[in-house]
């Protein structure tokens, strides 16, 4: 046979040449563990057991495993009934968990991609390179729209990431949420960038040197005019203790040496489903009442107000199918909120 002859790869196995089918051959066996009789239907899905041809093509399938095991250092010929062949890569060493996690953080991070489309694309790229072949297209096809979210947070992103990883401090405005109104200028020796475990918002965590000269936390959104002081360097301490700063922690904000409060709640029947699915790390839940009802407490950092700032946008999230049970300031804060919500829906003029 020619080879210029219009030849068919799924009806005419001696179409494919030697050195076609050995690179075939050998993607496959990259993706997962295979037998002889997977490669034919995935090689030749036209050609039966009983067609023409297809005991031939068989022969050489086999003679072919033998040379890419002479030609991959990486081949392991399975030893089970029937055999089932493998090149192993970096993806087949995973354990499907591991691949699943890395798959979830690629999908956390596409959530954050607003703008950077470019170094969000390329490190979405090298994370769904542990996936299978077969579901990285369907991956690549989810992240289409990267890049048509701009936010000031992404904007920050790139002198944030250079002062982090060449452990330079940073400087920049920073205007406090319920402060002043004043713009401040902090300089920060960056130890940890953190998400939000809510709505997945960046924060920055390091010592603060020029005004709090603390252990502080800004979210990356709120800063403005950053520099990177390429001319200086610190070191994060062997002390510093991520697990210890956020104890506490509704979100990213922990105890950090200030007063912390018990907080008690009680959900109605139609939220408390919600609550003994679990993933609260700090939430502790009694058993569940005969009216189906759920009474949790949780232990939670105040700010300079006295109140849990962080849990209370969570608390709000379930409307009329929590209460809170005290602390009593608590309480009364809560339903002031409730009261001044319900006036706001009241006729116009």
């Amino acid at each position: 046979m020619r080879h210029d002859d219009p030849v068919s790869p799924d009806t005419a196995p001696e179409g494919l040449a030697k050195a076609e089918r050995l690179f075939r051959i050998a993607a496959l066996l990259r993706e997962g563990p295979r037998s002889v009789k997977d490669l034919m239907r995935q090689l030749y899905p036209l050609l039966g057991p009983d067609s023409p041809g297809y005991s031939a093509a068989e022969r050489a399938l086999q003679r072919d495993l033998n040379d890419l095991e002479r030609l991959e250092p990486d081949f392991k010929r399975g030893k089970g009934r029937p055999p089932r062949h493998v090149i192993e890569t970096h993806r087949s060493k995973l354990h499907p968990v591991e691949v699943l996690a890395l798959h979830a953080a690629a999908r956390l991070m596409y959530h954050r991609a607003a703008g950077q489309q470019t170094h969000h694309l390329s490190a979405l790229k090298k994370l769904t390179s542990w996936l299978p072949a077969h579901v990285q297209d369907v991956a690549q096809r989810s992240v289409r729209d990267m890049g048509r979210r701009p936010s000031r947070e992404d904007l920050n992103m790139e002198k944030v990431a250079a002062a982090w990883i060449g452990a330079h401090p940073l400087r920049f405005e920073y205007q406090k949420p319920g402060g002043s109104g004043a713009w401040r200028t902090n300089i920060l020796e960056i130890y940890l960038v953190e998400a939000h475990p809510q709505n997945l918002d960046l924060y920055i965590i390091g010592r603060e040197t020029s005004f709090h000269r603390d252990v502080r936390t800004f979210k990356l959104s709120r800063l403005s005019q950053l520099q990177v002081l390429t001319d200086q360097q610190y070191t994060i301490p062997p002390d510093f203790d991520p697990l210890a700063f956020f104890q506490s922690a509704w979100g990213v904000v922990g105890a950090q040496g200030n007063a912390t409060e018990p907080v008690t709640l009680r959900f109605r029947a139609d939220a408390a489903y919600r609550i003994l699915e679990g993933g609260y790390a700090h939430l502790k839940v009694n058993p569940r009442a005969e009216d189906g009802s759920v009474v949790a407490t949780l232990r939670a950092p105040l700010d300079s107000s006295g109140l849990p700032r962080e849990v209370l946008p969570w608390i709000y999230s379930f409307g009329p199918r929590v209460e809170v049970l005290s602390p009593p300031h608590l309480r009364a804060h809560w339903l002031n909120e409730l009261r001044e919500a319900a006036g706001q829906g009241g006729e116009r003029a």
